[in-house]
């Protein structure tokens, strides 16, 4: 009890600011004006009364198509520098390891760009604008004219210096973009996994959130690594281990499926027994990724809802966010996810 005291304490203004940004939140009703409207300035018109007002204003002068990519990009770097800011100075470190996700994510986005030989413009609008690569930085970096000329580049001065260092190497000998990024997830997890007992005496709910986070890369992969027949042993050193299923148990599910309909039936963790029915007419692992993150936003909906002065507050909040993002950039883009709009509304979690 000696410990919890001062935790509920140091976490009282941080959890008024995180209520705050709730608030802020996308509703159910909104979402249902952006599913009726028709284009893309339908969709900005309503946005405009939300709290993405500010960065839609800056980007008035830009295509309505890209408008909208930019200021989602925007609004979650803002919101996830508030989150570093109004951590206590004793936990800072853990916020900062945390919401380095989307460090990492920003990271992998230009790995592949690159690889693919894209420009800067094409990634742009998707890139969240803060910490050490932010919009500026990786426009630098993306200057060099070589994947591993880019991931060099981002080792000098980087917080991630050993793991883009193995990233590289694993780019080196597979010569395969996919190859580094599956390197910078699973040595950014093991490295976040360390952090769990600290992040489970702050808090259990969000202990929990980042579990299943690292439960639906594994499945993804398991998943990708059905639909290819690959064999298990190709790619068991590529599993991330600090998620609630065991690679012994990851391994069964997939020696024991004949399809990625019967890996998604086999979980515990997520039913995705719905997701299953409709992947069997779309074929989209996206439909799989999309019931997992609806799972990981009810249940930081429930940490935020039942959690009072914590860090996982904070935590749920990001994840919240981040889903909000998603769905929002789904409903914008209509049917070139090549989802029924029936189907679609049905997996989206602010309508179930």
């Amino acid at each position: 009890m000696s410990y919890i005291g001062p935790v509920l304490k140091r976490y009282a203004y941080s959890t008024a600011r995180v209520k705050a940004m709730e608030s802020t939140l996308i509703k159910k009703e909104e979402i249902e004006k952006i599913i009726n409207s028709k284009d893309q300035e339908s969709i900005i018109s309503i946005l405009l009364q939300t709290d993405y007002k500010k960065e839609l204003d800056q980007l008035g002068g830009k295509e309505k198509g890209e408008i909208l990519d930019f200021a989602l990009s925007k609004n979650l770097a803002s919101n996830v520098g508030k989150l570093i800011t109004i951590t206590p100075m004793e936990d800072k470190s853990i916020t900062r390891a945390v919401l380095g996700k989307w460090d990492i994510y920003n990271i992998e986005l230009a790995i592949d760009a690159k690889a693919r030989k894209a420009g800067f413009e094409e990634i742009s609008k998707y890139i969240i604008d803060y910490g050490p690569y932010n919009m500026a930085s990786l426009k630098e970096a993306y200057e060099e004219e070589s994947v591993e000329g880019l991931i060099s580049k981002m080792m000098i001065n980087s917080p991630y210096k050993e793991m883009l260092s193995q990233a590289l190497e694993a780019y080196r000998k597979s010569n395969n973009a996919i190859q580094a990024s599956i390197t910078i997830d699973k040595l950014y997890y093991q490295k976040l996994g360390l952090l769990m007992p600290r992040i489970r005496s702050l808090s259990n709910g969000a202990a929990k959130i980042i579990k299943l986070d690292i439960d639906m890369k594994n499945i993804l992969m398991l998943m990708r690594s059905k639909k290819y027949n690959m064999p298990f042993n190709e790619i068991k050193d590529d599993f991330i281990p600090s998620g609630s299923i065991a690679l012994e148990e990851l391994r069964l599910i997939y020696e024991n499926s004949k399809n990625e309909e019967e890996v998604a039936r086999s979980l515990k963790v997520f039913d995705l027994s719905k997701e299953a029915e409709l992947y069997k007419k779309e074929k989209r692992l996206f439909i799989f990724e999309i019931g997992m993150r609806n799972r990981i936003f009810k249940e930081s909906i429930s940490v935020l809802s039942h959690t009072l002065l914590s860090f996982g507050t904070l935590l749920a909040y990001a994840y919240i966010k981040e889903s909000e993002v998603l769905m929002l950039r789904i409903l914008s883009k209509g049917r070139e996810y090549g989802l029924p709009e029936k189907e679609l509304i049905e997996m989206m979690p602010w309508m179930s």
